[in-house]
């Protein structure tokens, strides 16, 4: 399904609610059949777009869903949980450059350990729509803030997922990229103890 209807953004809500205003007041005003098709017709294609967003997953949509879920694991120390939503491998950009991780370097790394023994709670959020790149239809790349938290200290982050569409026709993360949440894409970051 186009991104357009499984996953409209809030202008064309707008629009059309007073698309579907302006017609419900002319029926209510001139009480004819014309005027009640014409706010029929346009309550119907807001109705339909509703349910075609909310049954409907764009690749955003499915994207910031799967990063939820890490951040979920994460805290949870759940590896497994964490890396079924990489693929196999994928590449990670810190400051030290590019490299190639693997799902099973994630799931063996120390820093599970380390999240266990600081007790350190990570959260994302703003994952706002003029951060996301669609880089075709089965691959999305969006920019989100994040942090991990121990003993009331936190680590901000701002880092920017690239997500496709894999054989198994799942999208998973295929490139990881970490930076400083103030300069954001201009001063890379690592983060601490990841593979």
């Amino acid at each position: 399904m186009p991104p357009f209807l499984s996953d409209p953004g809030q202008p064309v809500y707008l629009v059309l609610t007073a698309v579907v205003v302006a017609t419900g007041v002319l029926a209510a005003k001139n009480q004819d059949r014309r005027s009640l098709v014409r706010f029929a017709v346009a309550l119907g294609l807001l109705l339909t777009l509703f349910l075609l967003d909310r049954v409907g997953e764009s690749p955003r949509e499915e994207a910031t869903r799967r990063v939820r879920a890490m951040v979920a694991a994460a805290n949870a120390r759940d590896a497994a949980g964490f890396t079924e939503h990489l693929a196999d491998t994928f590449e990670y950009r810190g400051e030290g450059g590019p490299k190639t991780v693997t799902r099973e370097q994630v799931r063996a790394g120390g820093f599970w350990g380390i999240l266990k023994q600081y007790d350190v709670r990570t959260a994302a959020w703003d994952f706002a729509r003029d951060d996301v790149t669609e880089l075709g239809p089965d691959r999305v790349e969006i920019g989100f803030l994040a942090k991990g938290e121990a003993d009331g200290k936190p680590f901000p982050l701002y880092l920017r997922t690239t997500f496709a569409r894999q054989p198994d026709g799942r999208m998973k993360l295929v490139a990881l990229a970490s930076f400083d949440p103030v300069q954001r894409r201009n001063k890379p970051v690592t983060l601490p103890y990841f593979p």
